[in-house]
């Protein structure tokens, strides 16, 4: 008895894409590796760009300042510092001529009284008048310099106390900046080392727990050691961006 056997050829197939997307093919997206949809690159363009543009404003703050030769002059202008600095100057180098010339005064006399019939009294008598009259001249010069020198001491110690007026000042009108520059770090650092105000505010509760005597359970000895490592993550990113923050700065100024 024969059989007659009978079954369908596997009919041929459309070429499909194989990386197309369909019900039964994986999308490799978010949902292939367990990444909730609403975790969303971390965004360093955008905290690029926010120290770029306070670096940007406080430049432009600081290039508006008056440099300190700037304020060095305006204040030697308000005291008439240089015209007595070279009066003094002057009259301190005359005052070493003068001396120089007082020295050298017995010595000439005597080389000019050997040309001469001169006694040796004669010679004296002319070197102490002569040198006497240097002293006289010396002496009016050295009130004269004494004067500026006090007259310079006192300009100089208001120039002082007028520069570090000018510097408080100046800092006091940074502060706002500064502020501005600290609050940058700390939000960037903690978008890094995801730090929250509730981290902080845990990890405190659970040191201060164990500071009055109350054990942990282990739970809290893992969490505490969690956010202890995450703190330390935070503060080393602050670190880093002041660094990085600072280099910026001066190389910007």
């Amino acid at each position: 008895m024969a059989f007659n056997y009978s079954y369908n050829q596997p009919q041929p197939q459309s070429q499909l894409n194989p990386t197309a997307v369909t019900q039964n093919t994986k999308d490799f997206g978010a949902s292939q590796f367990g990444v909730d949809p609403f975790m969303q690159p971390f965004p360093f363009q955008q905290d690029e760009a926010q120290s770029s543009e306070f670096r940007g404003r406080f430049g432009n703050w600081l290039s508006g300042l008056e440099t300190p030769e700037a304020t060095r002059e305006r204040s030697e202008n308000r005291y008439g510092y240089q015209p007595l600095r070279e009066q003094y100057q002057q009259s301190s180098e005359m005052l070493g001529d003068l001396g120089s010339a007082i020295q050298a005064k017995p010595e000439q006399v005597l080389g000019r009284g050997r040309e001469t019939i001169m006694t040796s009294g004669q010679i004296e008598n002319i070197t102490s008048k002569e040198v006497g009259d240097l002293m006289k001249v010396y002496s009016s010069v050295g009130q004269i310099n004494e004067q500026q020198g006090q007259r310079l001491a006192l300009i100089e110690q208001n120039m002082n106390q007028a520069s570090q007026l000018e510097m408080a000042q100046q800092q006091k009108m940074m502060t706002p900046w500064l502020q501005e520059y600290q609050d940058i770090n700390i939000v960037q650092a903690k978008k890094y080392s995801g730090w929250t105000y509730s981290n902080d505010f845990e990890l405190s509760r659970l040191l201060s727990n164990q500071s009055v005597g109350l054990q942990w359970t282990n739970a809290e000895a893992q969490r505490a050691n969690t956010l202890a490592v995450q703190e330390a993550s935070f503060k080393n990113s602050i670190e880093y961006l002041e660094k990085t923050n600072e280099y910026a700065l001066e190389f910007w100024g």
